[in-house]
């Protein structure tokens, strides 16, 4: 089964998000890029309200790859009692000891490491994440502004992604500016989790959060535990939820 993750930026949007049916939700703030970090506060407070309902991811921001601050960032993102800590591999830095330095840490946290398709490194970073120690590895996108992660990659890419990371023992997950047309296809691809952010707001991924928007989504994806025959939601079918869309 394929879980929905949710971006959100503060607790008004994680309770929205959850309301809506999300099985991750996800603290990122959009102002501040494609892995905009939200302040500790926030995070904290997000953690309080969610109370292990579903489990809280977050992201350490667009930091370029020095590992004494990620390996910081890292660290001040955990203690923030987020059950997921995300790191993007963004150009340029050295990576290589970014991966050092979190492998002595990555036993006591579960981390994903965020590739992104229109800006890819050239090592195979899903074998790099398995041996880092890294729980999961999203593919995502840099740039919001120029299309949808099936823009920069074909589904057969994607596959391959998805298949390679599972092979390693990753968790698999796809994201970067999805709407719901890309639901159906990724579907199909078995990832572990599909992860939106602009598809559940009204407008640009900087607006907030629309309750409508993500119970959109939501139907789409069907929940954990659902009859195979079901409906992807009792409430909204998949036509009502393309027509949201």
């Amino acid at each position: 089964m394929t879980l929905f993750l949710a971006s959100v930026r503060d607790v008004a949007e994680a309770e929205t998000a959850l309301l809506a049916g999300a099985d991750i939700i996800d603290l990122k703030d959009p102002a501040q890029g494609a892995l905009g970090a939200v302040d500790s506060e926030t995070a904290r407070s997000v953690v309080d309200v969610i109370a292990g309902r579903v489990p809280v991811s977050a992201t350490i921001g667009d930091l370029p790859m020095r590992a004494e601050a990620i390996r910081g960032a890292v660290l001040e993102r955990a203690a923030c009692g987020v059950d997921y800590v995300k790191l993007g591999l963004f150009p340029g830095g050295d990576p290589q000891a970014c991966f050092e330095a979190l492998r002595p840490i990555a036993s006591h946290m579960r981390l994903i490491l965020v590739l992104f398709a229109d800006a890819l490194r050239t090592f195979d970073a899903v074998a790099a994440a398995s041996d880092m120690g890294a729980t999961g590895i999203l593919l995502d996108t840099a740039d919001k502004h120029a299309g949808s992660l099936l823009t920069h990659l074909d589904p057969s890419g994607i596959a391959g992604f998805v298949a390679h990371a599972k092979a390693q023992g990753l968790m698999a997950g796809l994201a970067g500016s999805l709407t719901c047309a890309d639901v159906p296809e990724l579907l199909t691809l078995s990832p572990d989790l599909l992860g939106f952010r602009g598809a559940l707001c009204r407008g640009q991924r900087s607006a907030s959060l629309d309750p409508a928007s993500c119970a959109s989504i939501r139907a789409l994806i069907p929940r954990i535990g659902a009859p195979a025959e079901t409906k992807p939601s009792a409430t909204m079918t998949e036509a009502a939820a393309q027509a949201l869309c």
